[in-house]
């Protein structure tokens, strides 16, 4: 039992609310706390900038600035000797967000304030992110579309998978194991009607020491931090299961127990494919070949975010869009698993959503990685995410007749597309010590996975021991379309533009087939590689 109260009272209690809460939603519970004995001297400071959906700017910066002017309030008041936190939805996110700035984590300001915090209360705060399937219809669409071109809305940081949600989920779990029972009590508050927040996606806060979780009747997202007027099994029972969340004595609670298979995981591997693929192919083998001879604790992840064409990777929109998709699959496996080694083998576009993740998210951390067929740029920062320990080891494998890497990704950095580029078909300029490239195996763009070059990719992940295969050398002819990708590929857009600048000028239905003939075989080009 852990029980926060201190007898005469003087606490600071910091509210923040949701994102479409009204503003005076919570006074009733917070002038019915302050009327229980020995909490009349309890301060409540409304924070006045909520997040909104309309609200602009970076959620870690706002976060960042809600934890400086929290410091500003209690170094300037009494200085009290507890603190609690409360925030609803949104708000027990930036709350959340703002303690570990205050700790001196993710960058943010040290603070002597969260010294003070004997408690934080999340009302229905969504600890994962928000899955858009979860939305409703309308509001599904809006976030899908903005998150693909609005990226300014701070909103859209709470999505699942966003890298903000992702650095907050991860360092979560890192502080509160290295506090242990030292650190404050988290109690999540769900209500029963909540469609957007599930048991699962507290596991990173509930499964802490300190973690609890407590439920309400009948409440909904909207309305979980109301007292009165609300649906209720019986009068005043809402406000019982607050005033225990915010001044009571609590119970820590354990998460759901993990199926048997889950029990003593130590290592993950995330196997992630490429275009044009699915986890019916080298996953699977290689998932087999990982498993074979070895017990249960090796978690292989073969979840796939669907099918992408060589079409759809051309345009940077669409390789992006599943990004959040993997980053949400780690901190959902590392929420289950926090001890566990992380490993990662990645073929074409996979290889991209890892590099770009690592980029977004500072506090990924793998140990062994395996790429083959990668899209990612030859001058990949590889040395900084091994100084910042988000890798150990790195394994490159290179096809000798890879067109994907050697002549789309060519000819599209021609276009001006500089996140991908030439690094799975001539190698990595600067890279970890340890690492090794192989230039170049024989075959396309599967060389590195292809049934012969399994079993060592397995032995690799499992004991750390690097493959030797034997190595060759692309042709001249390979290697010259390479080099005049970039100007083929420019030709081949100002050519398509001429035509349609053709065809509008004097439209005829000739010209149309012609262009329509000529978008035809930009396509076929595509399929063709």
């Amino acid at each position: 039992m852990t029980d926060a109260s201190v007898s005469g009272g003087g606490r600071l209690i910091v509210y923040v609310g949701g994102l479409i809460e009204k503003r005076h939603d919570a006074d009733e519970l917070f002038e019915k706390l302050q009327a229980e004995p020995g909490h009349a001297d309890d301060e409540v400071w409304v924070y006045p900038d909520w997040i909104r959906p309309l609200t602009r700017g970076s959620l870690a910066v706002l976060a960042d600035t809600l934890n400086q002017r929290i410091g500003a309030l209690w170094a300037a008041g009494a200085r009290a000797r507890e603190i609690v936190l409360v925030g609803h939805s949104a708000g027990g996110v930036l709350l959340r967000y703002a303690y570990l700035c205050g700790r001196g984590r993710l960058d943010g300001h040290r603070s002597a304030w969260v010294h003070q915090v004997t408690r934080i209360v999340l009302l229905a705060a969504p600890n994962r992110g928000v899955p858009p399937s979860r939305l409703n219809g309308p509001t599904r669409v809006a976030a899908i579309m903005a998150a693909g071109t609005f990226r300014r809305f701070a909103a859209l940081e709470l999505l699942a998978g966003a890298a903000f949600m992702t650095d907050l989920r991860l360092e979560w779990i890192r502080l509160f194991n290295e506090l242990g029972a030292e650190a404050p009590l988290v109690v999540q508050v769900r209500g029963a009607a909540d469609p957007l927040v599930r048991p699962e996606d507290s596991r990173d806060v509930e499964g802490r020491a300190t973690g609890a979780d407590l439920y309400i009747p009948q409440a909904d997202h909207r309305d979980i931090m109301k007292v009165s007027k609300v649906p209720q099994d019986r009068e005043g029972q809402r406000y019982d299961i607050l005033r225990r969340a915010v001044i009571g004595t609590v119970e820590i609670t354990e998460p759901a127990a993990l199926p048997e298979q889950e029990a003593e995981v130590t290592d993950i591997v995330f196997l992630l494919h490429g275009i044009r693929a699915g986890i019916n192919s080298w996953v699977t083998d290689l998932e087999r070949a990982l498993q074979n001879g070895t017990t249960n604790r090796t978690l292989v992840v073969t979840a796939s975010y669907g099918w992408l064409s060589a079409l759809n990777f051309a345009f940077p929109v669409s390789r992006r869009r599943t990004l959040r998709w993997f980053q949400d699959q780690y901190s959902y496996q590392f929420a289950r698993h926090p001890e566990a080694r992380i490993h990662f083998v990645g073929h074409s576009n996979g290889t991209y959503m890892f590099g770009q993740s690592l980029r977004q998210v500072r506090t990924l951390r793998f140990d062994r990685v395996y790429l083959a067929g990668s899209v990612l740029p030859r001058e990949f920062g590889w040395r900084d995410f091994a100084d910042r320990l988000q890798i150990a080891t790195l394994v490159n494998a290179c096809g000798s007749r890879d067109k994907p890497v050697g002549w789309l990704c060519s000819g599209l950095r021609g276009l001006g597309m500089r996140d991908i580029g030439l690094g799975g078909f001539a190698g990595f300029d600067v890279t970890p010590s340890g690492t090794v490239q192989f230039l170049h195996l024989d075959g396309g763009h599967g060389a590195g996975l292809t049934a012969q070059h399994l079993p060592a990719v397995a032995e690799y992940i499992r004991d750390g021991k690097q493959p030797n295969p034997s190595v060759t050398e692309p042709s001249q002819l390979f290697s010259q379309v390479s080099r005049l990708a970039p100007l083929l590929a420019v030709l081949l857009v100002l050519g398509l533009l001429g035509m349609v600048a053709w065809t509008v000028v004097a439209f005829s239905l000739v010209k149309l087939v012609a262009v329509l003939g000529g978008a035809a075989a930009a396509c076929l080009i595509l399929k063709a590689v």
